[in-house]
């Protein structure tokens, strides 16, 4: 799966949020990033964030991708089933407070990939 941006629209055709998915190195495998998701401050609190989060992950299923790594607020991801990273063996390259680092296996996850994630490089350079 090459990165895949999702993104989400007004009646106009205004885009109004998006999430994005970028392959990354965990240990020896790969999986993916969901990074960044992001909803216009209008349009927030209406459900867009969760439109784009679900349909990146279906596509991300749908490609038979294995697992996917999210940073972010515990209580807003885990609502798509994302727990912390360290259940699953992954760990990531920044400082985070504990649980912020997520994955979320998808249905051909077999304990594979696991270890260490490493972002692209613009990823480093934010």
């Amino acid at each position: 799966m090459h990165p895949t941006p999702l993104v989400a629209v007004d009646d106009t055709g205004l885009v109004v949020g998006h999430a994005l998915l970028s392959r990354l190195r965990v240990g020896e495998g790969t999986g993916l990033a969901l990074a960044p998701v992001a909803v216009a401050p209008e349009w927030q609190r209406k459900g867009v964030g969760e439109l784009v989060v679900r349909a990146a992950l279906a596509a991300a299923e749908e490609a038979g991708e294995k697992l996917v790594v999210v940073l972010g607020d515990p209580d807003y991801y885990g609502r798509f089933g994302f727990i912390p990273a360290q259940r699953h063996e992954v760990s990531g390259p920044f400082e985070v407070p504990e649980g912020y680092l997520q994955t979320l296996a998808l249905p051909g996850y077999d304990g594979s990939p696991s270890g260490l994630c490493r972002y692209p490089e613009p990823f480093e350079s934010v």
